[in-house]
């Protein structure tokens, strides 16, 4: 069984600040595929509890599974996404429009991946990327114009490599949400970068995933979810200046935030009382899952006969189709090459390419990437049954 966390990752407050907000029934990792049905059914489970910290108000998952557990096999590349590529494409143009004026910028990404933000950038800049993922490290054998560090970012890695406040940008991308230790990597963002550097951070909305009740981006490998106010009371302690706030829908809403090394004058803050409220519609949407639109068209379907089928094999579908075990789907589809041909665990349903849609039509598909809906309407005409969707977009 996982550890439970005895500090708040983000301010390092005690775990006795920490108030459970949400208990799911106990599923197994989202990062997972299986390779066989035999593994998939025999899949182990772990319980998952919300707790949200009364100091920083830092929202986070109680339970610590290990980074080698949750992380052995990282099934997810950027690149493979059309969304986040176009994501990243907008991203690298906004830096680049930032710091044209700079001649020479050196430039860091925490949680690189396959290099879908670094590869786009000036390539007249000193690029590195950060990332202790297998899938970092196939992607840096080709021919890249970034240097790979295949560790995690940390205080004893800008003490190793000399980086101390040689750094003039860091970003880090969808990778604060995987972190344990998050203050420790914030002082060592802070002792890398140079007085006056900046640090991008783009975060999942913790705004939008209440206003939208996503309970299905509830996991493991999702230690922490983020608020424009839990980043603040975290890092201008450590001396930075909120510079900007960017909203931005990539995965059905983000934030995207710039800090400044450089002392900020001292902020109070207050708990919001629309959040305590939007944590309570949370849970009632939780408790209440099969009581949707698209739910109750599933077990009607299943009831009579129908072949039901899901699209996008990524983690929400991992949670929605373990939280949701009375509906039994045919197959998944996804576009993903390092997932198809595998098991979603625990609920062993096969993933399968999107040319599958053709050849054993299913009366209705289930939108799991819900934050991609009109990409993958699009791209498949040859599906003639119905679409839903759990989730909308806010």
């Amino acid at each position: 069984m996982p550890e439970i966390i005895s500090r708040c990752r983000g301010c390092h407050v005690a775990g006795q600040n920490l108030e459970r907000v949400l208990e799911m029934e106990p599923m197994p990792l989202a990062g997972v595929f299986c390779t066989s049905l035999e593994s998939a059914l025999q899949a182990p489970v772990f319980p998952l509890t919300w707790v949200m910290c009364q100091e920083c108000d830092l929202v986070q998952v109680a339970e610590d599974v290990d980074d080698s557990t949750l992380f052995a096999h990282y099934n997810y590349a950027s690149s493979s996404v059309a969304g986040l590529v176009r994501h990243f494409q907008d991203f690298a143009s906004f830096l680049t429009a930032r710091y044209e004026s700079t001649d020479r910028l050196s430039f860091l990404e925490i949680g690189c991946n396959d290099g879908v933000l670094l590869n786009r950038l000036p390539s007249h800049w000193e690029l590195l990327g950060v990332d202790p993922s297998d899938v970092a490290l196939r992607a840096s054998l080709n021919s890249v114009p970034y240097r790979l560090c295949n560790r995690p970012f940390s205080l004893d890695l800008v003490l190793e490599n000399k980086w101390e406040g040689k750094i003039d940008v860091i970003s880090g991308s969808n990778c604060l949400a995987h972190i344990s230790d998050l203050r420790s990597l914030f002082e060592a963002v802070a002792l890398a970068l140079r007085d006056g550097g900046e640090f991008w951070v783009e975060v999942h909305d913790l705004d939008a995933l209440l206003r939208g009740s996503q309970w299905d981006t509830i996991y493991h490998e999702h230690k922490v979810e983020w608020s424009e106010q839990s980043l603040l009371r975290c890092l201008l302690p450590l001396g930075f200046t909120h510079i900007q706030t960017i909203r931005t829908p990539m995965h059905g809403g983000a934030l995207r935030i710039c800090f400044r090394k450089q002392k900020s004058p001292s902020s109070s803050f207050r708990r919001s009382g629309h959040t305590t409220q939007l944590l309570k519609n949370l849970r009632h949407a939780y408790e209440n899952r099969y009581q949707t639109n698209a739910a109750l068209s599933l077990v009607n379907a299943q009831k009579s006969g129908q072949r039901i089928a899901a699209y996008g094999a990524a983690g929400r579908a991992n949670v929605y189709l373990n939280q949701m075990q009375q509906l039994q789907f045919d197959y998944i589809v996804d576009e993903a090459p390092l997932r198809v041909n595998k098991f979603i665990p625990r609920v062993a349903t096969p993933i399968l390419p999107p040319h599958q849609l053709g050849i054993h039509p299913a009366q209705f598909c289930l939108i799991t990437a819900w934050n991609y809906q009109q990409d993958i309407i699009r791209k498949n005409p040859q599906f003639t049954g119905t679409w839903l969707t759990a989730f909308e977009e806010e």
